[in-house]
């Protein structure tokens, strides 16, 4: 956790206190890019334009509130800038599909590793991943995915549901109980 003062040094612009939180946070950020991003190169400067965004909107930061989870809505709002702003990303959120909605039941997982998991979710398509990773990780509703990612509704709850899909497909064939209830 990051005191107060080393807040308070970072406002003051002091490097001892900026690489402190950079240091505290840079791998929980690292692994946030991660799930948005695949190619390393961009990650690390994804991950350090976040870290400038951080060390230059703090005068916003709100002392009481969650440090560490007000850094992690800056990295990821920079993960998704950078993934709209990307010619070769752009063009993979154009899909506009509805499929019906369902729910995955994983009782069959419970054995997993959270690495495990993590490299399940990695292998989902590109922009269903990013929509599974705002919701079900980050905790965004398909509203402010649709405004982050300038999507309908309908194509973020698309997104997620194929997500889903694809990834109850590959824990099917891990764990034979896991099922699939639509609703």
């Amino acid at each position: 956790m990051i005191s107060e003062s080393t807040i308070e040094g970072c406002l003051e612009e002091d490097s001892k206190a900026q690489k402190r939180v950079y240091e505290t946070y840079f791998p929980l950020m690292l692994a946030i890019v991660r799930r948005y991003i695949k190619d390393e190169e961009e990650v690390l400067d994804v991950l350090n334009q976040g870290f400038i965004k951080i060390f230059k909107k703090i005068n916003q930061y709100h002392f009481g509130n969650s440090f560490e989870g007000w850094c992690k809505r800056i990295i990821i709002n920079t993960a998704l800038d950078h993934l709209r702003s990307n010619k070769r990303y752009k063009d993979i959120f154009s899909f506009d599909a509805i499929m019906p909605t369902y729910q995955v039941y994983n009782d069959g997982v419970n054995n997993m590793s959270i690495k495990e998991l993590m490299i399940i979710i990695d292998s989902v398509s590109p922009v269903s991943k990013v929509v599974f990773n705002m919701f079900v990780i980050d905790g965004y509703s398909h509203k402010e995915i649709s405004e982050h990612l300038n999507i309908p509704v309908g194509t973020s709850k698309w997104h997620l549901s194929s997500a889903r899909k694809q990834i109850q497909a590959k824990l099917k064939v891990i764990c034979p109980d896991v099922y699939l209830a639509y609703g």
